[in-house]
């Protein structure tokens, strides 16, 4: 049964939500001071993103044997409008990075509105914020890319999923614009699929015990992605020969995967899945000892600190402090997290909303540990692979922080806003480029 939102909080709870506002402002600020201070073509695979963006400017598809050419086009269609739009007085970059802080804040507000119907408003509102401020999506929401673009779409379709109408309720039409956002979430990257398939999984889960019905809805849910994709898949296998390079860039770029195969480790064994190596939180960057090997560290890594060492400025002597800081900062929120799982699987009937978030973050945790061991790098274990999961992480967290209660509430929803605002702070540009040299 889901809770009615509570619009009257108490006065300890409006401090909670004033301290809230606070750290988002703080964030949005540093977010949008990071778009002008990152220097250009800083951020993750810069050169190939500007290169799909520039060949939509200029009215042609991304060549699928370019560096990143294999990319879904909808980020790139999008800043190809804003680049025609904006003056020429404003950097291409910055306004790419702001397209990509828009998609993912959007994100947010709607993994917030949607746990504010579940939750009390308080922890809604502390749960959007530490997420918002969470290292792996400040970093994707200060930098060009296509991650918050595929997030934004899949937690809009997850967020449906979660509400679907009662027994006798027409499913068709409601089937038809979950498609229609899973589908635009893969339209942005490759890992919208995995969106796509869960709702497809969804409804004929729903629809089991009517088979009549099935065909109308499946077909319903299956328009959007089928009329979205078709072309792009059309153009892949035209020029690239196969699909499959969507998911598998290196195929279609020589240089790509010449680079990639450099990288270490270079092979995957059982025990790169076990290992948890001290440098994940005492020095999260890929280059550590031992980090490069473990799947689980160097995705923490890249959750909760700037795991591949491209966002902060190596050559400053307190950005080692601050990655450290970071990661031992963010095992509270995981720690949260983690067990807002195990509670959530305790007591699923309580929490069976949530079977949709459960679902699609098992797919989604699956392809990435094959992903991890098809390409054996540590470049392609970055947790922004999986931001299309803000969702399901958010409601674990909410979970979590829902399963305590008394002081040790009040105590956790002030440490997670000090955690937040950590985040926003050391993640901030400007901290570190006036000292630069």
């Amino acid at each position: 049964m889901i809770p009615e939102p509570r619009f009257r909080p108490t006065a300890t709870e409006r401090a909670l939500l004033v301290a809230a506002g606070i750290v988002l402002l703080v964030a949005l600020a540093a977010r949008v001071s990071n778009a002008f201070l990152l220097p250009p073509l800083k951020d993750y695979d810069a050169p190939g993103h500007a290169l799909n963006t520039f060949a939509l400017y200029e009215g042609s598809l991304p060549d699928p044997r370019s560096w990143s050419g294999f990319h879904p086009p909808l980020y790139y269609a999008a800043g190809a409008l804003v680049w025609h739009l904006l003056p020429d007085t404003v950097p291409v970059h910055v306004a790419l990075r702001l397209l990509s802080l828009a998609a993912g804040l959007a994100a947010v507000a709607i993994a917030t509105r949607f746990l504010a119907r579940r939750f009390p408003l308080v922890d809604a509102v502390i749960v959007g914020t530490v997420a918002f401020c969470a290292p792996v999506v400040a970093i994707a929401t200060s930098m060009l890319g296509n991650e918050t673009t595929c997030a934004l779409f899949a937690t809009a379709a997850l967020a449906r999923l979660c509400a679907l109408p009662g027994d006798d309720a027409p499913l068709a039409r409601h089937a038809l614009v979950s498609g229609l956002l899973a589908g635009l979430a893969a339209l942005s990257k490759a890992t919208g699929l995995l969106a796509v398939f869960t709702v497809g999984l969804v409804y004929a889960w729903r629809l089991r015990r009517s088979p009549g019905r099935a065909p109308a809805v499946l077909l319903a849910a299956a328009a959007g992605p089928v009329l979205l994709l078709a072309p792009l898949y059309a153009h892949l296998l035209r020029e690239a020969g196969s699909p499959a390079v969507l998911i598998s860039g290196s195929v279609g770029s020589p240089d790509a995967r010449g680079e990639m195969a450099e990288q270490p480790p270079g092979y995957r064994r059982l025990s790169h899945y076990l290992s948890f190596p001290a440098s994940s939180l005492l020095a999260p960057v890929y280059t550590a000892p031992g980090l490069a090997a473990s799947v689980p560290g160097l995705f923490y890594a890249t959750l909760q600190a700037d795991g591949q060492g491209q966002f902060l400025p190596s050559s400053e002597s307190g950005v080692f402090g601050a990655g450290r800081a970071l990661a031992l900062a963010g095992l509270l929120p995981t720690g949260l997290a983690l067990y807002g799982i195990a509670r959530g699987a305790r007591t699923h009937r309580r929490f069976a909303w949530a079977g949709p978030l459960a679902l699609f973050a098992a797919i989604l945790a699956a392809s990435f540990l094959r992903y991890a061991w098809v390409f054996p790098h540590w470049s392609a274990v970055k947790a922004s692979y999986a931001l299309s999961g803000l969702l399901p992480a958010a409601a674990a967290l909410a979970i979590g922080l829902d399963s305590t209660g008394g002081a040790m509430r009040l105590g956790l929803r002030v440490l997670l806003l000090a955690v937040a605002l950590l985040d926003a702070v050391l993640l901030w540009q400007g901290l570190w480029v006036p000292r630069a040299s």
